[in-house]
C-alpha cells in the first residue's frame, strides 16, 4: 500500500511539471548557469525524496512542514553546490522544453524506482535476520 501511495504522488508530481511546462512561454536562450540535465535529474530526484519525507512527518502546521521542507532543500542545493537561484531558473528553463523535462524526470523516475526496491530489498533482509 505504502508504495502504490508513493507512485501515486510521484505521478502527482511529475504531472505538476508537466503542467508548469504547458503554461509557460518556451524561453529558447539556455541561461549561462543552466544545470546540465544529469545533475538537474538528480537534484530532483532527493527534492522528491524531501518532500516524501516531510509528508511523513505528519507535522500539524503549514508552516512546520515548509521549514522542514526549506532546510532539507537547502541541505540538497549545498550538496551539489548549486544555488536557489540557479535552480529556479534552470528548472523554470527545462519546464518550457517538455521533451528534455521529459528526460530529465525519466532519470528522476528511474532512480526513485531504483532507491524504492533498495530499501524494500534491505527490509526484507533485515526481516528475515530477526526471525
Amino acid at each position: 500500500m505504502h508504495r502504490n501511495r508513493f507512485q501515486h504522488h510521484l505521478w502527482n508530481l511529475l504531472l505538476s511539471g508537466w503542467l508548469v511546462a504547458a503554461c509557460t512561454a518556451p524561453e529558447n536562450k539556455r541561461p549561462a548557469n543552466l544545470i546540465d540535465e544529469n545533475k538537474m535529474a538528480d537534484i530532483l530526484t532527493e527534492v522528491h525524496m524531501a518532500e516524501a519525507r516531510v509528508s511523513r512527518l505528519s507535522l500539524r502546521s503549514v508552516d512546520s512542514s515548509n521549514v522542514a521542507y526549506k532546510h532539507l532543500e537547502s541541505q540538497i542545493f549545498k550538496k551539489f553546490g548549486v544555488d536557489t537561484a540557479t535552480y529556479r531558473t534552470s528548472y523554470i528553463f527545462y519546464s518550457s522544453h517538455p521533451i528534455d523535462m521529459e528526460a530529465i524526470y525519466k532519470q528522476v523516475t528511474d532512480s526513485l524506482k531504483k532507491k524504492t526496491e533498495a530499501k524494500s530489498v534491505n527490509t526484507i533482509a533485515k526481516n528475515s535476520k530477526h526471525s
